[in-house]
């Protein structure tokens, strides 16, 4: 993994966490410190981060954290719910009950255990294969570039325990409908989930 690579995923994990909140600046010297590295990575890092909207830079002042707004809530989920269901058409017939069931117990396991880092991880399993299978290097380029927002919003949304035990019924609801290879049903409940995230970040995000 490059310099450039590691601090990317240093940055997007601090601000996808909230352990780097809206607003506040990224202070390449601390980065440097924590990393032992120096600034040059670290800034080319941050204009990949702030090419996909994750931060913004203001010449002389620095560059901070991008704000979550209602809005922005809003118009990522749209995006991410017509690109979704979209890719479902395709991966529908391509995505494999082996595969179905790989990720059905990643959902079990992190919904026993309550660990977030399972409950994300699963997530983003179920979500990256409907994309992915549907063979289109485009889409998934587009998806890549919203996933470190979908991820921050995703994240906001889960802030209500109600919502951990809802998206895993979500989740289970969409993989039955996959293995029983109905798509308008799949899609219906996928719309559904994702409509539900993006409602639960939106109250977050107006508080922030």
């Amino acid at each position: 993994m490059s310099r450039k690579d590691q601090a990317y995923n240093y940055i997007r994990n601090e601000i996808v966490s909230g352990r780097l909140k809206p607003g506040l600046p990224i202070r390449e010297n601390d980065i440097s410190e924590i990393l032992q590295m120096s600034r040059t990575p670290i800034r080319e890092a941050l204009k990949d981060l702030e090419a996909e909207g994750v931060v913004i830079s203001y010449a002389s002042h620095g560059t901070f954290v991008a704000a979550l707004t209602p809005y922005d809530v809003e118009e990522i989920f749209e995006l991410r719910s017509l690109l979704e269901a979209w890719a479902l058409e395709k991966s529908i017939n391509r995505i494999t009950e082996q595969e179905l069931d790989y990720i059905e117990k990643m959902l079990v396991s992190a919904d026993e255990s309550g660990n977030w880092d399972e409950i994300h991880a699963a997530d983003l399993w179920l979500h990256n294969l409907i994309v992915e299978k549907n063979g289109s290097k485009r889409l998934v380029t587009f998806m890549n570039n919203l996933n470190t927002q979908i991820e921050r919003i995703s994240i906001c949304g889960s802030v209500d325990p109600k919502r951990k035990e809802d998206t895993f019924k979500e989740h289970k609801a969409i993989i039955e409908g996959i293995r029983s290879r109905n798509l308008k049903k799949s899609q219906t409940l996928l719309r559904k989930h994702l409509r539900l995230v993006a409602e639960a970040a939106i109250e977050i995000a107006k508080t922030i």
